[in-house]
């Protein structure tokens, strides 16, 4: 019987075959890296160092060729180096990098965005996603005067400590969680802030009316990305919304993954609720760094009053490189009523294409995802929240994405979450799908299946 150890050991030689300049950089990169690259937990058994990128594709620095299914965890919705992106960013960086003041930029993409984000009456610029759930939390907890946060169970709403807990743990109690911490160095007391919830299980809505009174605000996804792209019933998320507007404790939407991804109006749209305050990022920056939080016109007053008010900060929060980026991204996305139709089946056509796979070759997993986004579960069980995963093969799920590597995709793990861009055709998905079918084989043939 072929041992764990002696599995790894064959993957990572298989890993180090593939790409034998990637595994000497990575083996340099540990000498000075913690863990040798700072998203290590997403490559696995060694990374693949990408040299450039281009439209749907990147190429590492042993010369291999990849269909992009990461697109850098999302931003990338037009592929790399679009060309009205790619100019927005040149002719920025011949007027100058970054000001302190503010540029035209801010009101003009500011304009764009908050024209289309339901709820949006004003917006705050920050550098990331991390920093608008932050921002946002902060807003709310002055508004309402409370200071619990209610989160959901595989949420992952960034790695503050006023968010870090039951992304990837959970404890025994299915119906009324209590937190648990995803990182050392998270004290007790930001976890006694939490009040975890059950992802798509009504006892959700009665812990938030028994805890109303305490709560500041909850958080939610409507497509969990870090939990492998899984989607909220729509009548749990309405529930969740209504909920919150019946006890007085401000709904907050987290759109950082799905917002100007999954449509124009973003995953507020699709659901058809009304967020008090929403998060996004990734693809409002074009590639570059950036977040924002938004929100309705009564919540402005604890950003502007004179005197002790919410503070927002950020030395390059703002800044015009990325603010003339992501205008381009979105002006590109927005330009054609087609955009986001044509992207979405492509991603519908994805999902039923790789479960067709599963299915063909035997493969116990699950497809989720909603729009241009996917994830892929190895378990038998379709999966509506992170519990529903515990008994997924996680060996699979860890080694999946090295095979497809060897097959031209990259992808990232052991959570599957892929993306496509307008950059992505039919050919391209087809040619995806084929791919993990090719990769079950070899998986099966090295006894992993």
């Amino acid at each position: 019987m072929t041992t764990t150890t002696t599995l790894n050991a064959m993957l990572l030689d298989k890993a180090q075959q593939h790409a034998p300049k990637s595994a000497e950089m990575f083996e340099e990169a540990k000498r000075r890296v913690p863990g040798g690259a700072v998203r290590n937990r997403f490559w696995w058994p060694l990374p693949i160092y990408v040299e450039r990128g281009e439209g749907p594709y990147v190429f590492d620095i042993d010369e291999h060729r990849y269909i992009d299914c990461n697109l850098a965890f999302g931003p990338l919705v037009l592929g790399h180096r679009h060309p009205a992106v790619t100019a927005a960013i040149e002719d920025q960086l011949a007027r100058g990098v970054i000001f302190g003041a503010p540029s035209s930029h801010e009101l003009e993409l500011a304009g764009l965005i908050t024209e289309h984000v339901v709820g949006a009456d004003w917006l705050c610029f920050l550098n990331s996603g991390t920093e608008a759930v932050h921002a946002a939390i902060r807003i709310a907890r002055a508004a309402s005067g409370r200071s619990k946060v209610g989160k959901f169970e595989g949420g992952w709403h960034g790695w503050t400590d006023t968010a870090m807990a039951s992304f990837g743990r959970s404890s025994s109690d299915a119906t009324r969680p209590g937190p648990m911490s995803d990182s050392l160095g998270v004290p007790d007391s930001a976890l006694a802030e939490m009040v975890v919830l059950p992802y798509n299980d009504f006892a959700a809505i009665d812990i938030i009316k028994d805890r109303a009174g305490e709560m500041a605000c909850v958080i939610i996804e409507a497509v969990q990305g870090g939990a492998g792209g899984i989607p909220s019933r729509s009548d749990f998320l309405r529930a969740v919304e209504t909920a919150c507007r019946q006890c007085g404790v401000y709904f907050i939407l987290d759109e950082v993954v799905t917002g100007f991804r999954l449509g124009a109006s973003g995953a507020a749209g699709l659901y058809d609720v009304t967020p008090d305050l929403t998060t996004l990022g990734k693809a409002i920056g074009g590639g570059l760094p950036i977040g924002a939080v938004c929100g309705k016109e009564e919540l402005r007053n604890v950003i502007e009053k004179p005197g002790a008010h919410v503070v927002i900060a950020g030395t390059f929060s703002a800044n015009p490189v990325t603010l003339a980026a992501g205008q381009a991204q979105l002006m590109t996305l927005l330009e054609s009523p087609h955009t986001y139709p044509e992207l979405n089946s492509l991603g519908e056509r994805l999902r039923e294409g790789v479960q067709a796979v599963c299915a063909d070759e035997g493969v116990k997993a699950r497809v989720t995802g909603e729009g241009s986004l996917w994830g892929l579960h190895v378990t038998d069980v379709q999966p509506s929240s992170m519990r529903d995963r515990v008994n997924a093969n996680h060996q699979v799920a860890r080694a999946l994405p090295m095979y497809l590597n060897r097959e031209g995709v990259m992808m990232s793990g052991p959570i599957h979450l892929g993306f496509l861009s307008t950059e992505h055709t039919p050919a391209h998905v087809d040619q995806i799908v084929e791919a993990h079918r090719r990769a079950f084989a070899e998986m099966r043939k090295d006894g992993l299946l």
